[in-house]
C-alpha cells in the first residue's frame, strides 16, 4: 500500500525529468488494456485534457491522468493528482445527489470514475462568490460589466462580489477555448430550454452553496467554480463531469484569508491558480514555449489537493498501486 503523502514528500526535492519522479505519474491506460477495451470489448474513446473517458450503451468511465491543464494546454504532470481529484468528485458526486441527480455510480478504482452515460448540454456554468482569476484580471483593466451585471467601483481584489455571480461560458471542443455565453445566446442555440436554464441556475445555487457550506467547516473558502450538466432519456436534468475539485473550483485558506486580505496579499490558494500565476509571471498565456515548472511548485500543488482531499475524508489517502489498471474495472 501507498501512503501518498510520504511519497510526495520524497518527491518534492527532485527534477520533474528525473525517471524516480516520473514512474509516480500515470499518463493513460497501458496500450494492450486500451485495445482490449476499444477494439475488443466495444468502447468508444475520447481523450481529454486531462481525463481518458470510455463509454459504452448507458455507461461511462472517465480514467484520471496526472495531466495538469492550464490556458487550454497541457503544462505538466503532476504525481498522484489523477487519484485525488477522482476521489474528491467521489465525494461532492454523493453530497450533490441531495439537490439533483447525478450520473455517478460508483469509483471502481482509485482513477476511475463509473457513470450514467448522458447527453450533455454545452454549457459550463460557473458560479462565482470572489473578485478572482479573469474577472478580477478584468477589472483591473477597467471593465465593469460581466454578463449583463455591472459590478461598483472600488473592489478590492479577492474580496466578495456584491452578490452570487452565474458567469456561464460556451463548453468548446477540447484545447478550444470556452467562450463567455449570454443567456439570450444560450437560447438562440437551443442549448438549452427556458425552463431548463432557471432549473440549471437553481441547481448551480444551490450545489454552491452546500459547497460553501462543508468547505467552511474544513477551513477552505469556496471561491468559484464550474458546473456541467446532462439530460436522462425522460428530459431529467443531472450533474455531469466534476464538482467542487480544485482543478474546476478556487479554494482559499479560510483561517488566514481576512489577515492576508488586510495586509494587501493574495489568499493562500489551494488549487492551480498557483501555477497559472508561475506560468503568467514567466510571460506564458497559452502560446510560445512552455516555462519549465520546478518539481518543489508541481509537488505543493500535489500535496494541496491531497490536503483538501483528506480533511473531507477524514483520514490519511493509502491507495493500492494506482497506475496499474485492468481492463476488469470496465464492466
Amino acid at each position: 500500500m501507498i501512503n501518498v503523502r510520504n511519497i510526495l514528500g520524497k518527491l518534492r526535492s527532485m527534477n520533474p525529468l528525473e525517471e524516480g519522479f516520473k514512474s509516480h505519474i500515470f499518463l493513460g491506460l497501458s496500450e494492450q488494456v486500451h485495445q482490449n477495451l476499444v477494439a475488443g470489448q466495444g468502447f468508444s474513446y475520447t481523450q481529454g485534457k486531462v481525463r481518458d473517458i470510455y463509454s459504452k450503451k448507458d455507461k461511462i468511465f472517465l480514467v484520471h491522468s496526472d495531466r495538469l491543464s492550464a490556458f487550454d494546454c497541457i503544462i505538466t504532470q503532476v504525481p498522484y493528482k489523477g487519484c485525488i481529484l477522482n476521489l474528491i468528485n467521489k465525494f461532492w458526486q454523493e453530497k450533490a445527489q441531495g439537490i439533483l441527480p447525478s450520473y455517478y455510480i460508483q469509483a471502481p478504482h482509485s482513477r476511475i470514475l463509473e457513470g450514467r452515460y448522458l447527453s450533455p448540454i454545452k454549457i459550463e456554468v460557473v458560479v462565482r462568490a470572489y473578485l478572482a482569476g479573469s474577472m478580477l484580471r478584468d477589472y483591473e483593466k477597467g471593465e465593469r460589466v460581466f454578463w449583463g451585471t455591472e459590478l461598483p467601483d472600488g473592489l478590492a481584489p479577492y474580496t466578495p462580489l456584491p452578490h452570487l455571480m452565474i458567469t456561464p461560458t460556451s463548453k468548446e471542443e477540447i484545447f478550444k477555448h470556452d467562450e463567455p455565453i449570454s443567456v439570450e445566446q444560450i437560447l438562440k442555440r437551443q442549448l438549452c430550454t427556458d425552463s431548463e436554464w432557471q432549473k440549471i441556475c437553481q441547481y448551480s445555487l444551490d450545489l454552491f452553496k452546500l459547497g460553501q457550506e462543508v468547505f467552511a467547516q474544513k477551513g477552505w473558502l469556496l471561491v468559484d467554480t464550474k458546473y456541467e450538466f446532462g439530460r436522462g432519456s425522460d428530459g431529467a436534468i443531472f450533474l455531469i463531469d466534476e464538482a467542487h475539485t480544485p482543478d474546476s473550483s478556487r479554494l482559499w485558506q479560510k483561517s488566514t484569508y481576512a489577515e492576508k486580505i488586510q495586509q494587501g496579499l493574495p489568499p493562500e490558494m489551494f488549487d492551480k491558480e498557483n501555477i497559472r500565476r508561475f506560468l503568467l509571471e514567466a510571460g506564458f498565456m497559452g502560446e510560445g514555449d512552455l516555462p519549465m515548472i520546478p518539481g518543489e511548485e508541481i509537488i505543493n500543488l500535489s500535496l494541496s489537493y491531497l490536503d483538501i482531499l483528506e480533511s473531507l475524508i477524514e483520514k490519511p489517502l493509502v491507495l493500492k498501486d494506482p497506475n496499474v489498471i485492468s481492463a476488469d474495472f470496465f464492466k
